[in-house]
């Protein structure tokens, strides 16, 4: 029988070839002194990656050997070894030559845009209420001052030079604008032959057109950078059924996505009550509430069919805890008629000699 092989999350396999890149910089500043230059990258770079060994200019094969005896012995040579077999796949894919070839004179420059593209994720941006919100693709760890740099397609770079344009009318020349300029014919692949630019006025009168104009060149997803490390362009926000907000490509803070939204208020003060519990209590499965004259009170919660403890009886549970999740069931019941409780979704009436006015409410999961 054969093992299924380690999988390397695109998060791991980005910040192991940031480190290839550190490998390539040490190279290059003992050879030339100029970090931005190029040095030979090889598969012993990312052997010495995998292996966690020093991120030095030269491959110590005896500490490779004893690292690798190492991983054996705890149990994470199977893992090093799939983030090797990833590093090497990954620069072959973008630095392939028409040789097939991959390995040679190489710059950091180069694995860190690799590496950035493996990061990023598909979002919307904005500038305040100014500009946006855009589609976009963007390095979460590529920060200015706190301010993303997104790569827009061809289209949302339409739409932003239409929204700059606009905003310069209001503005005059305090701001910058962005132009596609369409030849209205395609290249050999079928795309549209365009330049796209952004003109800064403030500068035109003072340094001329050449130094307030800049040409935007296309990366090699076809996306272009535009205000990166310049403009303050920030992630847009949805807000969710649960009263928060969140960046534009995260899950809330309630287990909630963008896509996936309750609308009746019983079910997202059960969404927001669940999350508020689990952060204590991951397992939790239900809880039982008491609603009397309008007030909910949570009784008991539960992991199947086992009471969790609170907090007064060696539990999890604190009562600042239990008191936001009654919050949050209190002000959906208040607007609910008994019929409303009774249609609730995992919402069961289980009155016993102690109180007529039990409920068990089985936790919601994604």
């Amino acid at each position: 029988m054969t093992s299924t092989p380690p999988e390397v999350t695109q998060t791991e396999l980005a910040a192991a070839l940031m480190s290839v890149a550190r490998v390539v910089q040490a190279r290059t500043m003992q050879a030339t002194g100029d970090p931005n230059g190029l040095a030979l990258l090889d598969r012993r770079v990312c052997l010495q990656v995998a292996a966690d060994l020093p991120l030095t200019p030269h491959f110590d094969r005896q500490a490779w050997a004893k690292a690798w005896r190492a991983s054996r012995l705890d149990g994470t040579r199977a893992h090093r070894a799939a983030l090797y077999r990833a590093m090497c796949d990954a620069l072959a894919e973008a630095l392939e030559d028409e040789d097939g070839r991959w390995e040679g004179d190489h710059g950091q420059a180069e694995i860190y845009r690799i590496a950035s593209r493996l990061r990023s994720v598909a979002t919307k941006v904005c500038i305040d209420d100014m500009l946006g919100p855009l589609d976009a693709k963007v390095d979460p760890h590529n920060l200015w001052n706190g301010f993303v740099s997104p790569h827009f397609t061809l289209d949302a770079a339409r739409e932003l030079a239409a929204q700059t344009q606009r905003l310069a009318e209001e503005c005059g020349k305090d701001a910058d604008t962005v132009h596609v300029v369409d030849s209205g014919c395609t290249d050999r692949d079928g795309n549209p032959l365009v330049v796209v630019m952004r003109v800064s006025w403030t500068y035109l009168e003072d340094e001329g057109a050449q130094q307030a104009t800049l040409i935007i060149e296309p990366d090699d997803e076809g996306r272009y950078a535009i205000g990166g490390w310049e403009w303050c362009w920030s992630y847009s926000h949805w807000n969710c059924a649960c009263g928060r907000y969140s960046d534009w490509h995260e899950r809330c803070w309630c287990g909630l996505t963008r896509d996936r939204q309750p609308t009746a208020p019983l079910e997202v003060a059960t969404w927001t009550a669940a999350a508020a519990l689990r952060r204590l209590a991951p397992s939790a499965t239900s809880v039982l509430i008491d609603i009397h004259e309008g007030r909910a009170h949570i009784v008991a919660v539960y992991v199947g069919d086992t009471e969790i403890d609170t907090a007064d009886d060696g539990g999890v549970f604190d009562t600042e805890t239990l008191g936001a999740a009654d919050t949050y069931l209190q002000n959906a019941i208040v607007q609910a008629a008994p019929a409303d409780l009774a249609a609730a979704p995992g919402w069961m009436h289980t009155p016993d000699e102690t109180s007529a006015h039990l409920w068990r409410i089985t936790l919601p999961t994604l």
